[in-house]
């Protein structure tokens, strides 16, 4: 509205100016124009800049107000160009104006417009060769209607629905307005004029009396409009009153079922009364008590009132009633109503003994709990909880239920909880508020804490000792036991039921157990919270480490855990494949070391490297060889039908055709011969027979001849050339002197290569030599040379001089050891499906 009222103050503005800035196109004269403007809104005051020619330029514009020669806004370009003047205005006009070069013609915006703006503007420019241009205005500012009072017959300001008014009787009131100039104040009923006679007070406020002698039923919910205006420029001021009526009650009665109610359960009553216009004011009472969640309606002669309430525990027996009356007609009150019943549930409260204070129960007291019930109808059985699951009365355990008494003989810390007591009627189960009974004790270590501590020579370890205790105003103790003696320890802090010691050993007998004890009001700890510290280091190598499955892409692998160190560890494999020299895959497990190896490819050797690590550093590692199983060989054969060729046809058309024609003679042969000539003839028609049968065989050819074998002489895999033991796993060997360490390799044994044999005894074959490369990062470069030699994992070789089980080789491999180290001292050992390893004694 703001917007369209600026625009249309502007385009005025405009209209105003037009012929004048027209004329003055062409002659360098003095214009002037007059301006009206709405106070609190925007205004546009035009000047005549005429952008010279280049070889000239606006120095300075400045605006006046009145006979003041004083400008009231100036923009200065003396010292550079039109848009890059300096602007400046006076303290009346202040943040409010701004003048536009950018409109057309430019223009002095100032907004928003006060009443002490009014008066004779003059805009003056001054170019520098040129002479100065002026342009003269007055402006007026009209000041709005603001406000529209409306008063009744007391003076009293109304809006909004006023009344109730009887009917019949006469309404008068007033609707007041002021502004420059003074507005005219009508009155309206809907979209009809009423009055639009008002006057002038002596204020100068425009006033307008509206009187209704005699008020009928159409005035009901009538509105009553006062406008008021003073200019076209802006929209009329208005305010309004809804008028209500009323009428007396003729009927009323409540139309609910009347029974029993329950307590807590929201219930809605509906209250009838006719006969009354407009709808008559229905209240509820509860006995004494004026009930408030009400909702009227009204259809025709009918007043509908429904009450919605909650029915409380202290509502029974009270009298409910319905009453429809007219304050404004005396004596006009009806009323209907009944007693009511309300049932609820058992309302529960839980308390201690009469004799007991909760703050002096500790272990071995006696406990009891008192429920007071209060129920309509009455309960019909008690119940008692304990952390929210049912108790029930065990004498040997010490609980008694008996009614509404819960007797807790010799309580213990185990008993210390919350506790209600529940109870049941005809409207359900209630249940009473939580009791948290606390029962003191003496301090008892938390379960669940960590009690094995590895620690290193000169290493600082923080234990933590967390007990459980009531009250937690503690007192701690540390000692340490070793084998020799026992050693206070008075370094440590305590935060309420937490105690944590700094503890170095600093030699070897600085280990043993670390035992806490902690005491409070009630006595001291029984049993002490005890931590070992034990020596920590690397973890043992994994060990029995066995290959449970493999399969054309995959291999799964399992392995014993060593000793941890005395830290958490963590489990590694490493898969490297050996034909391309490089590391296939890094798996880590925090469990157990049991890897299942996927997405491999098919038919191919892999070096499996696994070890331990924990925070000291990593075990040496265990390292064996398996390949997985070939990819399935498709073996089809193409069979083909012989294929009867033209000549062979035509040669049988033949044969047929001289069968059928000796068949033909032998008839003719029978009715002419003599009988003896018969036997000689049908003689010689049977050889001839037999002598094209003998020759059509001998045409056809043979398939067995032509075509090759159906099915091609089976290919012996290389796996059955190998005697049925493939070169699926392998493992590397320590040679062991029997004292826990490895015997050095024979001189016969090169380092540079693996030797290989196998469990059937037969010929194996020659491979490619295998490389590891060093960038895998799976090997520890102890020695490490400039390259790695190469290494033939399938090349029978010198065996050991010692004798072991080929069928169960045991290893331990140091982890980052170059594979030339390992080829020196190891062998690989093909044991078919399943390789075991496990660490030299």
């Amino acid at each position: 509205m703001m917007m369209l009222e600026s625009c249309i103050t502007r385009r005025i503005c405009l209209l105003h100016i037009t012929f004048i800035y027209l004329s003055s196109m062409f002659r360098k004269t003095v214009i002037s124009a007059n301006l009206t403007a709405v106070e609190d809104r925007s205004v546009y005051l035009p000047c005549n800049v005429t952008f010279p020619a280049e070889n000239d330029a606006i120095s300075l514009v400045l605006w006046f107000r009145g006979d003041s020669g004083v400008p009231i806004y100036s923009l200065d370009a003396r010292n550079g160009s039109i848009y890059k003047a300096f602007h400046f205005t006076d303290d009346i006009l202040g943040t409010r104006a701004y003048f536009d070069l950018t409109s057309k013609p430019p223009l002095l915006k100032i907004a928003p417009v006060r009443k002490q703006d009014e008066g004779e503007y003059e805009c003056r420019v001054d170019y520098r060769r040129a002479r100065t241009e002026k342009w003269r205005g007055h402006l007026s500012v009209i000041v709005p209607t603001k406000n529209v009072v409306i008063t009744y017959e007391n003076g009293k300001n109304v809006e909004g629905i006023i009344g109730p008014f009887n009917e019949g009787s006469f309404l008068s009131l007033s609707c007041e307005a002021q502004g420059d100039p003074t507005p005219a104040v009508t009155w309206w009923r809907n979209s009809v004029l009423l009055d639009n006679n008002y006057s002038i007070t002596t204020r100068g406020v425009a006033r307008n009396a509206l009187l209704i002698k005699r008020l009928h039923r159409d005035h009901f919910m009538s509105l009553l409009t006062c406008q008021a205006s003073n200019t076209n420029l802006s929209l009329p001021i208005s305010k309004s009153v809804t008028l209500d009526l009323n009428l007396k009650p003729l009927e009323v009665r409540i139309s609910t079922l009347k029974r029993p109610l329950s307590a807590g359960r929201k219930v809605e009553l509906v209250c009838q009364s006719s006969g009354s216009r407009p709808p008559s004011r229905i209240l509820w009472w509860k006995g004494r008590e004026k009930m408030s969640t009400i909702t009227s309606s009204k259809n025709d002669n009918m007043t509908v009132s429904k009450l919605t309430f909650i029915p409380t525990i202290n509502d029974h027996g009270k009298y409910l009633s319905c009453q429809a009356d007219n304050p404004v007609i005396p004596n006009s009150a009806l009323e209907d109503g009944w007693i009511l019943t309300v049932y609820y549930l058992p309302k529960l409260r839980l308390s201690l003994g009469a004799n007991i204070h909760h703050d002096a129960i500790r272990e071995g007291s006696d406990v009891y709990f008192d429920c007071n019930i209060q129920a309509n109808p009455w309960v019909s059985e008690v119940g008692w909880r304990f952390e929210g699951k049912p108790l029930f009365s065990k004498t040997k355990e010490g609980v008694i239920t008996s009614n509404q008494t819960l007797v807790l003989q010799k309580v213990t810390r185990e008993r210390r909880g919350r506790y209600q007591c529940v109870a049941a009627n005809v409207e359900g189960e209630a249940e009473s508020e939580e009791i948290m009974l606390r029962v003191h004790y003496a301090p008892v270590c938390k379960p669940g804490q960590k009690t094995v501590y590895g620690v290193a020579r000169l290493e600082s370890v923080n234990i933590r000792c967390e007990v459980l205790a009531d009250p937690s105003d503690l007192t701690f103790y540390w000692f340490l036991n070793n084998t020799f003696k026992r050693i206070e320890l008075r370094s440590f802090t305590t935060n309420e039921t937490v105690s944590e010691a700094t503890y170095k050993p600093r030699t070897r007998y600085g280990y043993g157990v670390l035992s806490c004890w902690a005491k409070n009001d009630i006595g001291s700890q029984k049993e002490p919270c005890n931590f070992s510290i034990i020596p920590a280091g690397h973890p043992d190598p994994v060990k029995n480490c066995e290959i449970l499955n493999r399969t054309v892409t995959s291999i799964k692998i399992e392995c014993e855990a060593g000793y941890n160190g005395g830290l958490k560890q963590t489990f590694h494999l490493e898969v490297f494949n050996a034909p391309l020299k490089k590391l296939q895959a890094n798996l880590t497990k925090t469990d157990f070391p049991t890897f299942a190896i996927n997405h491999l490819p098919p038919g191919t050797t892999f070096i499996l490297a696994i070890y331990a690590s924990n925070s000291k550093g990593k075990s040496h590692s265990v390292a064996l060889t398996a390949t997985t199983l070939p990819a399935p060989e498709k073996r089809t054969a193409k069979i083909e039908r012989p294929v009867i060729s033209p000549v062979l046809g035509i040669l049988i058309g033949i044969v047929g055709a001289l069968v059928l024609m000796a068949v033909l003679i032998v008839i003719l042969m029978r009715f002419r011969s003599q009988e003896d000539d018969k036997g000689s003839v049908e003689q010689e028609i049977v050889n001839k027979s037999q002598t094209s049968f003998q020759k059509e065989r001998e045409d056809v050819p043979d398939p067995d001849t032509r075509e090759p074998d159906v099915i091609p002489a089976s290919v012996i895999d290389s796996y059955e050339r190998n005697g049925g033991v493939g070169r699926g796993c392998g493992v590397y060997h320590t040679p062991h002197n029997g004292k826990g360490r490895p015997r050095e390799p024979p001189p016969g044994l090169l380092p540079t290569t693996y030797e290989t044999s196998t469990v059937s005894g037969a010929s194996d074959t020659q491979e490619p030599s295998m490389f590891v490369s060093r960038a895998s990062g799976a090997v520890r470069q102890t020695n490490l040379a400039p390259e790695y030699p190469q290494i033939d994992i399938y090349k029978q070789g010198v065996q050991p001089d010692h004798e072991e089980d080929d069928s169960h080789i045991t290893v331990e491999t140091p982890l980052m050891e170059p594979l030339s180290n390992i080829a020196g001292r190891y062998r690989v050992t093909t044991v078919g499906d399943r390789s075991k390893i496990s660490t030299p004694v």
